[in-house]
This record gives C-alpha cells, sequence and structure tokens, in this order.
C-alpha cells in the first residue's frame, strides 16, 4: 500500500481506512475510562513517566493518555493513520502527543528510555514479531510495562461478520494474519524471564445491521484485503444482505454484543 514509510518487511497499513478506522471501531466514553483506568493503574503511570504506541493509527490511546497528562509518543508506518490522528488531536486543548512515521523494528530511542509500551492490535500483523518484540524490550525501562492485547471492534464480532468470514472460508479464501498466536508470545516472553498479568474488561454494546453490513461492504477490516478477489467479495456481501433479512425483522435493527477485551501486562525481573 502506497502510505507506507519504508520498511524491512511487508506491513499492513491502514492509511487508506483512516477516514473511518475509529469509526469502525469505537466504544462507549464510558468503557474506555474503565480501560485507561485499568492501564494507568496497573502501569502505575504519572505525569512524569513516559509512554510509546507502537503502531499507534489515528491516535485513540495517545489522545486518553495526552488528557490524563502522561506524556506519550505515537508511532506508525502510515502516513495516511498519522495525518488523521494529527487532525484528531487539532481541536483538543489538552498536551498533546508526539507522532513520528517509523517502523518498531528499528526505534530511534536510547535503551531503557520508556516506562510503558503499548503494543495493542499490533504483533498480530507483523510476520518479523520476533524482532520487533525485542526492539520494545530494548527501549523498556528495566522496572517498564509491556502491554499487549486486542480490542474486537464490534462489527468484527457481529452475526453478520461470522457469517461473512464462513462463507469466504467455504470458498476456499481463507485468510490468517501474518504474526504469532498469543501461546507463541508468551513463550518467547517467558524465556526472558517475563511476568504476564492478564486483565478482563468487558463491554455491551448495540450496532445496527445496516452499520455493519456498510463496514463490511467497504472492507474496513485487514482480514478483509488479502486473498479474496474482488469478485468473491461482492458475492459473499450479497449472500450476508440476504442472511441478514432472513433473519432480523429490519437492517435497522441493533445486534446486542458483548466485547472482551482482554489486557497483557508484562513486567520483567
Amino acid at each position: 500500500m502506497s502510505d507506507s514509510v519504508d520498511s524491512p518487511q511487508l506491513r499492513i497499513d491502514y492509511g487508506h481506512v483512516a477516514e473511518e478506522y475509529e469509526a469502525s471501531r469505537g466504544l462507549s466514553v464510558q468503557f474506555m475510562n474503565e480501560l485507561m483506568e485499568d492501564f494507568t493503574n496497573t502501569c502505575r503511570l504519572k505525569p512524569h513517566t513516559l509512554v510509546i504506541d507502537l503502531g499507534c493509527g489515528a491516535g485513540r490511546f495517545l489522545r486518553e493518555l495526552a488528557e490524563r497528562k502522561i506524556p506519550v509518543i505515537g508511532i506508525d508506518i502510515s502516513k495516511g493513520m498519522l495525518e488523521k490522528a494529527c487532525l484528531n488531536q487539532q481541536s483538543r486543548k489538552y498536551f498533546r502527543s508526539n507522532l513520528m512515521a517509523g517502523d518498531a523494528i528499528a526505534l530511534p530511542f536510547h535503551r531503557g528510555l520508556f516506562s510503558c509500551i503499548i503494543l495493542i492490535h499490533l504483533l498480530h500483523l507483523l510476520s518479523d514479531w520476533k524482532e520487533v518484540l525485542s526492539e520494545a524490550m530494548r527501549v523498556l525501562r528495566p522496572d517498564g510495562t509491556l502491554v499487549m492485547g486486542i480490542i474486537p471492534a464490534p462489527a468484527h464480532v457481529s452475526t453478520l461478520m461470522r457469517f461473512y468470514t464462513r462463507r469466504r472460508e467455504e470458498l476456499g479464501y481463507v485468510y490468517d494474519y501474518p504474526g504469532p498466536r498469543l501461546t507463541e508470545v508468551f513463550e518467547v516472553l517467558k524465556v526472558e524471564g517475563a511476568q504476564i498479568e492478564t486483565h478482563n474488561i468487558h463491554t455491551d454494546v448495540k450496532i445496527s445491521l445496516r452499520k455493519t453490513l456498510s463496514y463490511l461492504d467497504r472492507r474496513v477490516f485487514s482480514s478483509m484485503w488479502e486473498n479474496l478477489p474482488d469478485v468473491i467479495h461482492r458475492q459473499i456481501i450479497q449472500e450476508v444482505r440476504t442472511f441478514a433479512t432472513s433473519q432480523f425483522m429490519s437492517l435497522d435493527d441493533k445486534e446486542h454484543l458483548r466485547i472482551k477485551t482482554e489486557l497483557y501486562y508484562v513486567t520483567f525481573g
């Protein structure tokens, strides 16, 4: 994809969906406050602690941390996503985060600089994840914390998305992320002497079938970009629409979903 910075490895670049990235993944203010309270308390973040968000995207965590006066740097390979992050901050009056275009495999920082490193929704996208993880550990303070996890988008866990995924697999267009399973990451970390603490944070959301169908139609999720010809995508979308109208009264009906988030706090020593 065209707007990423030079990288030694193929990267999944979200720049072309930057305009609707956060809208398609948005969760309630209450949930984000609960998540950030857990995050800041567990990592013992203060105004003098320095955080870096690797693969910061449109800056969801950057804004939340900056509002809490936590110094934070955001790095992403996608210029499109960084431009969106910058726009998202321009109307804010609080301390702004620093944004950098770069690759997490080669961070331009001294060893042991950061108290906290965010690796949320990142490692499963990277084939060279071991090198990225090693680089993250290099710039982490000895008493610092790595934070990993995935916060699911409501539409991505919907009934319609499950139907879409099942149909593409039945048609022979299976997709798997280039990065590791969580167990593989844990194995590497434990060799390094890591302690891993898991926190579960759940929330209930409602999303209309029409909105979910719109997100699927426009292929806003990276799992829909590879190994899937457009003609097959169009065929499956028609099937999804037929399925939705057969199972629900109207596309304006709202689906009730539970978003299950697990944050993994990794410390050493």
